[in-house]
């Protein structure tokens, strides 16, 4: 169920709303973050919905270490919770 209501709402993503919800967490993201990480999402999301946590070392070169650990631990927590 989360699934589907998940692939219905990324049709409608936007950066801001990345950014909302990283000041949401107390993380402040760069712009280029940001896009980066909206870009991410746009491509991969069906794997990371299919829990491939592979996937996300793809952004690992991008995003500043503590910033992707964030990131996976986000992740790990929300798929235990929706997947």
């Amino acid at each position: 169920m989360y699934k589907e209501l998940i692939k219905k709402y990324i049709k409608n993503l936007t950066p801001q709303d990345i950014k909302n919800y990283a000041l949401s967490l107390d993380v402040n993201l760069t712009n280029e973050e940001v896009n980066i990480i909206f870009n991410f999402l746009l491509q991969y999301y069906e794997e990371l919905l299919n829990k491939n946590t592979k996937v996300l070392e793809k952004l690992k070169p991008y995003l500043r270490d503590d910033l992707y650990n964030k990131i996976i631990i986000l992740y790990e927590e929300k798929k235990n919770k929706y997947l």
